[in-house]
Formats: C-alpha cells, sequence, structure tokens
C-alpha cells in the first residue's frame, strides 16, 4: 500500500470540534495549528465571516487531554491584534514556565501580513499587547509572510510559513502564463523569537494540474522514519479559498517533493479539505482540518488514522 492511502482518511467522517460563526459561504472556522507536549493538547483555531462583514475576526486557544474534546482558555480579537484579518496561528509549549503563540495576521490598514509571538506563562496567560513581531516580512524584502507552521527543536525552533513565490510569469510570444501565487519558507532560530534568514523549500510546479500554483505547507511528521508534509494546493487565485489537499515527502525534513496524484488526496463532496495538520500520535496519526460542508460553509474536524 502506498504511504498516501496508508494515510488517507475520509474527511466527511471525521469529528466536528468547532462550528464556523454563520452559515453559507463564507463563515469559516479553522487556520488551525495543533501541538501535544506530552499531557496537553493545544489547538489553535481562527473564526472568520465574509469578506465584506469582517475576515478573520476571532481567533482563541483550546487545550484537551484526548486530541478530541477541546475546552476555550484563550481568546482575541482581530481589534486587539490592530489587524484587518487574522489568519494561521500555533501554540507551543517553551519550557514548564512558558507557552507560546505564533500567529499571523494582517496589519490593520495595510496589505502586510506577518507574524507574532505572545508568550505567557500558561496558554491562558497569553499577553496580546505584549506581542513580538518574529517574522517581520519587510526584513527579508518580501510585501507578507504567513501561516506559520512552529516545532520546538532540541536546539531552537524551526518555522514553516507562506511567502511570495519566486518565479514570474513566463512569456512565450503572445502568450504569459499565470504566476504562483504563493510558496512555502523555511527559518530556523536559537530561541524562536530571532530568526536571521529564511530558505525556499517547496514552491509552486506551475502547469494545468489542481496543485499548479500553490505551494503551502501546513504540516510535517515522519511515518516509518519517512518525512511527510501535507500542502494545500491550488490552480487559480479563487482557490485561495478553497484549496486542495496533498501530500509531499522529503529525506531532510526540509525541502519537499510532491507526492504524484491526479487529483487531490483528501477532498469534501462539497468542496475542498484544506490546512490538514497531521500530529503522530501513539499508534497513528491524527488529521485536523478545515472542511468545506454542504452550506458552503467550513468547519473544523479531527479524524484519526491507525498506522500497524
Amino acid at each position: 500500500m502506498s504511504l498516501a492511502d496508508r494515510l488517507r482518511f475520509d474527511p466527511a467522517e471525521g469529528t466536528v470540534i468547532r462550528r464556523p460563526p454563520g452559515t453559507g459561504y463564507g463563515y469559516w472556522v479553522g487556520g488551525h495549528k495543533v501541538s501535544y507536549d506530552g499531557d496537553q493538547f493545544a489547538l489553535f483555531y481562527r473564526e472568520r465571516q465574509p469578506l465584506e462583514t469582517g475576515r478573520g475576526g476571532r481567533c482563541a486557544v483550546a487545550v484537551s487531554h484526548d486530541g478530541l474534546a477541546f475546552d476555550d482558555v484563550w481568546s482575541a480579537t482581530k481589534g486587539e491584534l490592530n489587524a484587518s484579518s487574522i489568519e494561521v496561528g500555533h501554540p507551543v509549549r517553551h519550557d514548564e514556565t512558558e507557552c507560546r503563540l505564533y500567529v499571523s495576521y494582517e496589519i490593520a490598514g495595510t496589505s502586510t501580513w506577518r507574524i507574532d509571538v505572545l508568550r505567557g506563562g500558561s496558554f491562558a496567560d497569553l499577553d496580546t499587547q505584549g506581542r513580538r513581531t518574529v517574522l517581520n516580512p519587510g526584513d527579508y524584502r518580501l510585501p507578507w509572510i504567513k501561516d506559520p507552521v512552529v516545532y520546538r527543536e532540541a536546539d531552537g525552533y524551526r518555522v514553516f510559513a507562506a511567502a511570495p513565490p519566486r518565479s514570474e510569469p513566463v512569456d512565450d510570444g503572445s502568450q504569459r502564463s499565470a504566476c504562483a501565487l504563493d510558496a512555502t519558507v523555511v527559518a530556523d532560530s536559537d530561541d524562536g523569537l530571532v530568526f536571521p534568514l529564511i530558505d525556499y523549500v517547496f514552491e509552486a510546479p506551475g502547469g494545468n494540474v489542481w496543485h499548479a500554483n500553490r505551494a503551502r505547507i501546513n504540516s510535517v511528521f515522519k511515518v516509518d522514519g519517512q518525512w511527510v508534509a501535507t500542502f494545500d494546493g491550488g490552480r487559480t487565485f479563487y482557490d485561495n479559498y478553497e484549496e486542495w489537499a496533498g501530500l509531499a515527502i522529503s529525506e531532510d525534513g526540509i525541502h519537499f517533493t510532491r507526492i504524484d496524484m491526479a487529483e487531490p488526496w483528501v477532498q469534501s463532496p462539497h468542496g475542498s479539505v484544506r490546512y490538514v495538520y497531521g500530529l503522530p500520535h501513539e499508534n497513528g496519526v491524527l488529521f485536523y482540518y478545515e472542511y468545506t460542508t454542504q452550506d458552503g460553509s467550513h468547519d473544523l474536524r479531527v479524524a484519526r488514522v491507525e498506522l500497524s
């Protein structure tokens, strides 16, 4: 059995862990990441409304002991972050005395996305006002950087993030190809606060396949010694809201290559499955994902895949 088949789950059968703040297209809950410290799961999620009525207006951190039932312990509004919209965040335990939330948002009145860190003695005590910008796009001469995937390493931190593509549209006579829409960069840090450089490690292939113009890594983990990443692909700008899930593999856990698939790895019959976050746990993998429902809204679900 192929790796993609071993890890595949039925997203329609997953457990709903959060519902959106309304019904219909544009009401979403997701943009999530999860961590597990050996005792407690911590989940970040954001809620969104249609673009014309508020976008990403609220985010929260919730905790759990089984990875299925979560209780909110902290929340913030976009006003508290001076944001026009909140996107992906990742809660992680720094050490026995400090918890952190790395969160991306669009600065109010601009089109600039950046990544800040909030710190506290527990996830319930995260200090919104004391947040610190750790990945500022201007430092790397980029217009934006967002959607952090954060891993606490023995010697520091590794963060994967979405960034603008390096490729440009290609001209062929009178014809011009569509440009890629994003790519994934990685940044390492000794302390999780200073990231001296970024490295482009996953980029869109172009062409006319379902994942041609998007390349956002959502999680990185190992299965039987093999590095695996879940990613969001897409073909057009519209797929910025309804991306498609794929898998990629790596020899070093940093630079990833897509597993060739004729269609998305998992999907909803009503639209997309996106932001798939894989978390190895006991003898399986917990997959957390944003799921398009029949009315066009997105809820947040979890499914477990057992690995023999």
